[in-house]
């Protein structure tokens, strides 16, 4: 992880022409602690991928300028733009999730991900049936 101060901003920001991550933590911060080996997994895991990372006890400023409002916070950066924040212990699979589908169409147009449609089981679809037909019978069999 390369460490992102208020000086050093604008050079990352021209030098980046891909996604990028900004993690901001705190020395002092249990939960920042849980989520450096996370972050570092996810460098691991994406090798294009660069990660800063901003102390919010040394540059308390960056932090304001990027509206952070609590530590761990992660925000995925394209150019000048934040595309995707995090705040809080945040699963693997969920910073991983964002690196792969940032580009998503849907994404991109709504700025958030579309959800998955849930799928009734052929299986349940079946109790049901067989339940209102049972009722039918047994609706009609008493009249």
């Amino acid at each position: 992880m390369k460490e992102l101060t208020i000086a050093n901003l604008d050079k990352a920001a021209k030098v980046e022409k891909g996604l990028y991550v900004i993690k901001f933590s705190s020395p002092t911060c249990g939960p920042c602690s849980t989520m450096k080996p996370v972050v570092e997994q996810l460098g691991k895991n994406n090798k294009g991928l660069t990660i800063y990372e901003v102390d919010t006890q040394k540059s308390p400023e960056l932090a304001q300028h990027f509206g952070v409002r609590g530590v761990p916070t992660i925000k995925f950066c394209k150019k000048r733009d934040i595309l995707y924040s995090f705040t809080g212990v945040t699963p693997l699979g969920d910073l991983q999730f964002v690196v792969d589908n940032i580009n998503d169409p849907y994404f991109l147009e709504h700025g958030e991900f579309q959800k998955p449609k849930k799928k009734i089981p052929i299986g349940m679809i079946s109790i049901v049936v067989g339940i209102v037909i049972v009722y039918a019978i047994l609706a009609f069999s008493t009249k």
